[in-house]
């Protein structure tokens, strides 16, 4: 595994494990956690694109990463959405790979499961493979609030994305209680670059996304795992590191097939450790 070092930085449940607690407040309890961060599997987006060789070739390559994920016995899997090219296939194999992990696995949805524009088709199948579109677990004193990013992107479903509204505002309430050990989780990063860029497919919305930013640090919330961007991703503004793994199915950037070990002290310090698939 390759190892970044860092200096000091200023959901849907596959698996139930004693390791997760409710989220009470654990101010001052954290110890240090071991999250295995995996993004955009998107089975079928291997190349060449839609056929049944690129389906196999990224279940295969997944299953592999199970059994490098499973043999380094994290604390918590993070997988950060685009489980299908096509979301009409997360029923057919994600029901046996969620269970085949040891450890307690959150999943976040992506655009490509439920649609640029979310339907209620695809949150219906989404819910029913991973059971509910966000979540908040707490892990070794860290919470992990696991959201939906597609919410924050236009849809017809508008008494779904009020609830979901404030559903982020009483887990943000929540974290107050955690000193800042409080980690994000959803698909899309609220920013690729830079917090005040120009809205495009890689990001938050533009209009709302320096309060969201604002809410978040009120929050405690120091540290952001994303997937969506292909690309392996490390950057920080504001107070706020973003990280991106490398996927099983295609790097934009041609990194190797992977994920990443993510390894996060008390202080805040940690380790981002590569994992090859």
């Amino acid at each position: 595994m390759t190892k970044i070092q860092t200096s000091r930085r200023g959901f849907l449940t596959g698996l139930a494990a004693s390791a997760l607690t409710g989220c009470a407040g654990l101010k001052g309890g954290a110890e240090t956690v071991r999250i295995a961060h995996l993004g955009d599997p998107q089975l079928g987006f291997c190349l060449p694109i839609d056929s049944d060789a690129s389906y196999a070739a990224c279940l295969e390559r997944f299953q592999k990463m199970i059994g490098r994920t499973n043999a380094l016995r994290p604390d918590l899997v993070v997988i950060a959405g685009d489980m299908c090219h096509h979301s009409e296939n997360l029923t057919r194999e994600w029901p046996d790979l969620i269970r085949r992990f040891d450890a307690p696995v959150v999943v976040t949805p992506g655009n490509h499961d439920l649609g640029n524009s979310v339907t209620a088709e695809n949150l219906a199948r989404f819910r029913r493979v991973f059971g509910r579109d966000r979540d908040a677990v707490s892990v070794k004193g860290w919470l992990v609030i696991v959201g939906n990013s597609q919410f924050w992107r236009p849809t017809d479903l508008a008494a779904e994305r009020e609830d979901y509204e404030r559903w982020v505002s009483a887990r943000l309430e929540e974290a107050k209680d955690y000193g800042g050990h409080v980690i994000g989780v959803t698909h899309i990063p609220p920013f690729d670059q830079k917090a005040d860029e120009p809205d495009s497919y890689n990001n938050y919305p533009l209009r709302g996304r320096a309060q969201r930013l604002a809410r978040y640090r009120e929050a405690g919330l120091n540290l952001y795992l994303a997937g969506h961007t292909h690309r392996y991703g490390n950057r920080t503004v504001r107070g706020l590191t973003i990280l991106n793994p490398e996927t099983t199915c295609r790097n934009f950037d041609n990194r190797p097939f992977g994920g990443r070990l993510l390894t996060l002290p008390p202080d805040h310090s940690f380790t981002y450790e590569f994992i090859s698939a």
